[in-house]
């Protein structure tokens, strides 16, 4: 097979005859009608804006069962030098009894803890039970030491102690001046007091809660500037207490009974 063949198959396969016949004039194209669209008319379009909707007021809330609620707290008012003054006094003066467990730590550091009773006018009672044995006890007029362990004992005049100064019965501290300062922190009020005759040396630093005005406890600063700090907790007020408590006796006479 030549490369003609290959390439032009179907020329080599029409025959002598039909190329010997005669040849047809090709038909002439005819013109078919063309149909034409007729152009688009402009069509006017007229735009309106659409009309505002009204906007929909917010349904008022309703708290469900378990929804948390807002709550408004008021800070509470700040209360001035002298309304200070007057409800640490009344406090004071409503306490008639109250007895408790006060915790200590003296100067050097060192702590110590027990029991107390205050009976006004002028009674008083510390029991230590940590790190050993010790009694303060206060008739009204005298204040009594006593260290059984070390067999010892001490007595001087209540007015001679800061004691004194928060122990009257009918308490005016605007009165009789012995308020030096007034603070509040942390929750508490501290009221500083000192013995304006004199008889007393240092001062006494009385703290209250400041939501009820009940006594924490107190800094007890000497003479010499060395400073006690005492801790109440536990505290009964107005409760009945035994006279037996008292009573200041010097362990060395026969028939001791306090406790």
């Amino acid at each position: 097979m030549s490369i003609l063949s290959a390439l032009l198959p179907l020329a080599l396969s029409v025959s002598p005859q039909a190329l010997a016949a005669p040849v047809q004039p090709a038909p002439q194209p005819v013109a078919l009608p063309i149909a034409t669209t007729p152009a688009a008319k402009p069509v006017e379009v007229k735009f309106s804006p659409p009309a505002a909707r009204p906007v929909a007021k917010p349904a008022p809330a309703i708290n469900r069962p378990g929804d948390a609620e807002l709550i408004k707290i008021q800070a509470p008012a700040t209360l001035d030098r002298n309304t200070i003054i007057d409800r640490v006094a009344k406090a004071m003066t409503d306490t008639k009894t109250v007895q408790g467990r006060f915790s200590q730590v003296d100067p050097a550091g060192s702590p110590s803890s027990g029991a107390f009773y205050i009976n006004r006018p002028g009674k008083v009672r510390f029991e230590y039970t940590s790190p050993e044995p010790i009694f303060i006890v206060s008739d009204g007029t005298t204040v009594s030491i006593e260290e059984p362990k070390r067999k010892a004992y001490d007595a001087i005049p209540l007015a001679s102690t800061p004691l004194h100064l928060f122990l009257r019965s009918n308490i005016d501290l605007k009165k009789d001046g012995s308020v030096t300062d007034v603070a509040t922190s942390n929750g508490s009020h501290f009221v500083t007091l000192v013995d304006k005759t004199g008889e007393a040396e240092g001062k006494m630093i009385l703290q209250f809660r400041s939501s009820d005005f009940e006594l924490l406890g107190w800094r007890q600063v000497d003479g010499t500037g060395a400073e006690t700090r005492v801790q109440l907790a536990d505290m009964k007020k107005n409760v009945a207490l035994k006279p037996s408590l008292f009573v200041v006796k010097d362990p060395s006479d026969s028939g001791d009974d306090r406790r």
